[in-house]
């Protein structure tokens, strides 16, 4: 089960099962802390990801592997690990997934510094806030409309294909 804590009625909730658990003298109980990446971190990290793909006439995959994983964030995503079976090192390219909210923003925050740098400021990715609890605030109105904008108008590209 997943409680929202921030929630009065769900904090409530999550006491009494906890509380009911404690009854029943249950002997394990696992909990998991959800505090990866978020919902809005990661929506305008694809979205980040689309407009590079549609102005760069590649596909999203390609935009959000490459360009955001592998150049923007190499020292986030990329790890080398040793293969069990054949004692090689291989590449290994992490989930956003298994981002932590910081280093989501993180990952934001450099792909925005990778684009501009890249594309000498000729592309610009609509900009926000990144907040302490992964929450997505946009810097301007204009930031905020190009970012619903690509949202839109990227889904229909993604449709038409």
């Amino acid at each position: 089960m997943n409680y929202d804590l921030r929630d009065k009625e769900e904090r409530k909730r999550f006491v009494n099962y906890a509380n009911m658990l404690l009854r029943k003298e249950r002997p394990i109980v696992k909990l998991k802390d959800e505090t990866g990446r978020t919902l809005d971190q990661n929506s305008y990290i694809h979205v980040l990801c689309r407009i590079l793909a549609v102005e760069t006439g590649v596909t999203e995959y390609y935009a959000k592997q490459v360009y955001f994983k592998e150049m923007a964030n190499p020292g986030i995503f990329i790890h080398a690990t040793k293969d069990k079976a054949t004692g090689k090192v291989v590449k290994v390219v992490k989930s956003t997934a298994e981002l932590t909210i910081p280093e989501a923003s993180k990952a934001i925050k450099n792909l925005h510094k990778w684009t501009y740098e890249t594309f000498e400021g000729k592309l610009i990715l609509p900009e926000a806030t990144l907040n302490d609890d992964g929450s997505v605030t946009f810097k301007s109105d204009k930031d905020k409309e190009a970012y619903n904008q690509a949202r839109v108008s990227t889904s229909k590209y993604e449709q038409d294909l």
